[in-house]
Order: C-alpha cells, then sequence, then structure tokens
C-alpha cells in the first residue's frame, strides 16, 4: 500500500487528549452561553413585536417570570405619554389551539364583569382581539405562537404548586377566592368553545391504556423503573375512582379553573388579592375543582409527611368556600351528594395530578430527572394515604354540614 498521499490517523497521546477534552468543554459552554443570549433576544424581540399591535406603549424592560412548566411568562414596563406602566404577558405553550384561547378569555372577561374582581384582566389589541398569532419559521416549517398580554396583578407572589406553605387565614382566604370565581363563572355560555381535554370522569376511563403504552417506553431510567413499579396500583385507583353518570347529574357543572394552587395567587397580608393562570380552564364538575385544589394546597411536601392530605387545612378550606357562597347566594354551597363522594373525587383529582407528571416527563427533554420523579412519588404518597384514609376524608368533609 502506498502511503504518500494518505493522511496518517495517529494516536493521540494522554495529554492531548486531555488538552482536546478540556477545549470542547469551553467551546460547549461558549455554545450554550451564545444559545441563551439569542433565544433571550429573540423572545424579547417577539415581544416588542407583539406589543405593536397594542396601544400601550413603547416596551422598556422585559422580566421573565420563572416558575412556570408549561407556558412562559413575562413581566414588561411601557413607556406612553411620559408614564410608565406594567404589565404581564404569557406566550403560550406549542399545541394550543385558537379556540381554547378564545374559552378562556371570553371566560375570564365574563367572571370579571360578574363578580370576579381580583382576576388579572385581559388588554384587548388595535383590531379588538385578545391575543396575537405569530407564524415563524425556516426552511419550510412554520409555528404559531400565541401571545396575550394581562393587568398586572398587585400583591406578592409567595408560593410555588409545590410549597403550599399557606397559613390558617390564607386557606381560608384562597378558598373563599375559588368560590367567588365559581360563582362569578356558574352562568358563563361558552358558545361552543371548550378546551380539548375532556371531563374528568370522561378522562378518568382514556388513562389506563396511555399508562400502559408509557410504560412501555424503551427507556432504562429512574424515574421508569418506579414508574413501572408503581403502575398496577395507579390503574387500580383508576378504576375505584369512576363515579356513576346518575350520581354525576346531581353534581353542578361550572366553569372550573383546573390549576387553583398556591403559586396561582397573589397576598397581602394573609389575604388573596389576586387570581391568574386560567389557561388550563374548561367546564366541569364544581368538585373536582374544589377537590383538585385541596390536592394541590393541603397536601404536605415536608420530608416525612411528604404526600398527607393535611385534614385540618382541608376543614379550614371547605368550611370558608361553604361559608363565601352563602354569603352570596348565587351558586349553591356543595351539596350531600358532592359531600358524599368528596374522597373518591379527590383520589380522581391526584390521579389527574399523576397523569401530567408522566405526561410531562415522557413529553419532555432534558429534563431534571429527580425532580420530576419527586412529582411523581410525591403524586403516588398521596394516592395511597387517600386510598388508606378515605373514611377519615370522608368525616371532615361532613363536618363541614354541621
Amino acid at each position: 500500500m502506498d502511503t504518500s498521499k494518505m493522511r496518517n490517523l495517529k494516536e493521540l497521546s494522554v495529554e492531548q487528549t486531555f488538552s482536546l477534552f478540556t477545549q470542547s468543554e469551553e467551546l460547549k459552554k461558549i455554545a450554550t452561553n451564545f444559545f441563551g443570549s439569542m433565544e433571550a433576544t429573540l423572545i424579547r424581540s417577539q415581544i416588542v413585536d407583539v406589543l405593536r399591535n397594542y396601544d400601550l406603549g413603547a416596551v422598556t424592560e422585559v422580566y421573565e417570570i420563572f416558575g412556570g412548566y408549561v407556558n412562559r411568562s413575562f413581566g414588561i414596563f411601557t413607556e406612553k405619554d411620559g408614564e410608565k406602566h406594567e404589565y404581564f404577558v404569557r406566550k403560550y405553550k406549542n399545541g394550543i389551539t385558537e379556540s381554547e384561547i378564545e374559552f378562556e378569555h371570553s371566560m375570564i372577561d365574563y367572571s370579571i364583569e360578574h363578580g370576579l374582581d381580583i382576576a388579572a384582566g385581559l388588554y384587548r389589541t388595535k383590531s379588538g382581539r385578545t391575543f396575537v398569532k405569530k407564524t415563524e419559521g425556516t426552511n419550510g416549517k412554520t409555528t404559531d405562537s400565541y401571545f396575550a398580554v394581562y393587568q398586572f396583578l398587585k400583591g406578592e407572589d409567595l408560593y410555588t404548586w409545590d410549597t403550599p406553605n399557606l397559613n390558617d387565614e390564607e386557606y381560608a382566604s384562597a378558598a373563599g377566592v375559588l368560590a367567588m370565581f365559581h360563582n362569578a363563572a356558574k352562568d358563563f355560555d361558552p358558545q361552543g368553545l371548550e378546551r380539548v381535554e375532556p371531563k374528568i370522569m370522561e378522562f378518568l376511563p382514556t388513562l389506563p391504556q396511555k399508562f400502559k403504552d408509557l410504560a412501555q417506553t424503551d427507556i432504562d431510567t429512574k424515574f421508569h423503573r418506579y414508574y413501572r413499579g408503581k403502575l398496577n396500583s395507579i390503574l387500580e385507583v383508576i378504576e375505584r375512582s369512576q363515579i356513576p353518570q346518575d350520581v354525576l347529574e346531581k353534581m353542578p357543572l361550572t366553569p372550573c379553573h383546573n390549576d387553583f394552587h398556591a403559586g396561582n395567587l397573589k397576598y397581602v397580608d394573609s389575604k388573596v388579592v389576586g387570581i391568574f393562570d386560567f389557561d388550563w380552564s374548561k367546564i366541569d364538575r364544581r368538585l373536582f375543582d374544589v377537590t383538585l385544589a385541596l390536592a394541590y394546597c393541603c397536601c404536605s411536601w415536608q420530608d416525612e409527611k411528604d404526600g398527607v392530605l393535611l385534614l385540618d387545612k382541608c376543614a379550614i378550606f371547605l368550611k370558608s368556600y361553604q361559608k363565601k357562597l352563602e354569603e352570596l347566594q348565587g351558586l349553591e354551597p356543595l351539596n350531600a351528594v358532592e359531600i358524599e363522594y368528596l374522597p373518591t373525587m379527590i383520589a380522581a383529582a391526584n390521579i389527574y395530578l399523576i397523569n401530567w407528571d408522566v405526561s410531562a416527563y415522557y413529553a419532555g427533554t432534558d429534563l431534571n430527572e429527580y425532580e420530576y420523579i419527586a412529582y411523581l412519588q410525591h403524586n403516588v404518597r398521596l394516592m395511597n394515604w387517600i386510598e388508606d384514609h378515605k373514611e377519615e376524608i370522608g368525616l371532615m368533609a361532613k363536618s363541614i354540614l354541621d
């Protein structure tokens, strides 16, 4: 073989290999920083461009608000006629439909008009719409992105969905706000608009096959192994959490927030003064929204108590909910059938959260493995606690009628 015109691929020494590896680490940092800078520049440019559709002034500052897992949120400052103003901007998740956004926005407008004066209201574009659609892309591939501008609510962000460390006065105030929302929205006519996701008791029967399919995913991770080990128990709870249709018909249907947790509220002096993030809203059984709120707000995340439903906090929440509806004299408080089936519905609500855990994990990329397994473990612990304490939950629920 004549090697005179060939390149000799020589083996590198350990020192040479280490040097190249060190250089590659630096290049990786540069690439990451470059991507982050370009992404921040892009989203800021998008927001500035979106605000041109409104008569709210020129954008001067943009801040990303962290904490959400689906949509992206921003606090922005504008200047108009020499005055500074602040607004909340949401960039909606990929895949959302216009009809879902229209449902959310029309429900918010209706609720505010009928008494929910602490909700974040929407601003309209110069053409009168409540959102802006941007179609962008390259190489023949386009993506539709949706943006909306909301009132920036006063008050403090004290908690997140996984730090529901409210004091008793805040629990009572939060429950009163949920009651205010249900009462304000009770007669809302969606005029054919709805979320793609079905009502909870139609949704539950679709989950077993989905969960089994996810269990067959060809990966070997700590989350996947844990999930597969708990799958049979989850499927058994789904089966036990069905509520007959004739019983459901005795439970009021209302617009539901569907994401009512401590992080979607704002507080001043132990009072809830703002409510936001209605993008998961849909028409469903009112009891589902109440029990989902209990699963979010009244379940401990603290060490050895993780996954324990705090029944004393649940009682505070439910009593305040009932009291507020009695004061408003509109939507009826929880009725006897709802009270009887509250333990079953809270089990269903927690399965709904388990669905989020696994759906987000298997659809995600570059996720924190330990973060998501902590979420799933929390909800599995809550699932087991509910099943072991249904009688106690039932007694607690009945006590609010006394």
